[in-house]
């Protein structure tokens, strides 16, 4: 899994690596077996809340009624998850009730106290200003902000690919991140890189980020194709 060194760049203790990289590689694994649990194409032209409600479905099937896997059991799946300690930035005052802010979905590690959770945000692209609607205020931004995973140094952005090529819709998606001022480039001086993770989703991309609330944090960017296209990267 190379997820497990990709990490450690980020300035992470060894054992710390190694947490985060289990952490990750669970997380990911829920995400595939949810997405194989679908038919694709029976989704090209699905609504995001709809297909995150059925990957969400088939995830808390995993982790509270038929775990495949021990460690399954000590996740919890929570899909439109009110994100609290959100300011408003018209009136300075907490958001409460309904204006709290809502995370598509919410993954908790309960193998440990404090829990651990860890958010994503998941976005379609299907239309011209797709990847516009990603890194926007409710897309990546919302992490930058720290309206999402404001204590988290780990996020997760999704992308299900409803038209056109994937390879299209990605260097879309990096040449966007570059005009971020919030990314650190890594080495090889690209706003992110590719990942992989053990029986995991096949496409997928890390990338680092300073942010208005303090700690940088890294996001996992994971793309699921439900239109029949190649898959090449």
């Amino acid at each position: 899994m190379t997820t497990t060194r990709t990490s450690a760049p980020f300035g992470l203790s060894n054992n710390h690596a190694d947490y985060q990289a289990a952490f990750l590689q669970r997380i990911h694994r829920l995400l595939q077996l949810a997405y194989e649990s679908l038919k694709p194409a029976n989704y090209q032209k699905s609504e995001e809340d709809d297909i995150t409600g059925d990957l969400c479905k088939h995830m808390k099937h995993l982790t509270e009624v038929a775990p495949t896997e021990r460690w399954m059991s000590r996740f919890s799946v929570h899909d439109q998850d009110p994100s609290n300690e959100v300011v408003s930035a018209k009136t300075g005052l907490l958001r409460k009730g309904k204006r709290r802010p809502k995370i598509d979905i919410r993954i908790v590690c309960k193998h440990q106290i404090p829990n651990r959770g860890y958010c994503i945000e998941a976005k379609r692209f299907y239309r011209s200003d797709s990847v516009s609607e990603y890194v926007n205020d409710e897309g990546i931004g919302a992490f930058l902000s720290g309206n999402y995973g404001r204590g988290d140094s780990l996020g997760g952005m999704m992308g299900y690919i409803q038209s056109d090529e994937i390879s299209d819709w990605t260097r879309k998606i990096e040449s966007k991140l570059s005009q971020l001022s919030s990314v650190n480039c890594r080495t090889s001086g690209r706003p992110w890189e590719e990942t992989t993770f053990d029986s995991g989703p096949t496409h997928c991309f890390l990338s680092s980020h300073e942010r208005d609330c303090g700690n940088d944090i890294m996001l996992v960017h994971v793309m699921f194709i439900f239109v029949g296209l190649k898959s090449s990267v």
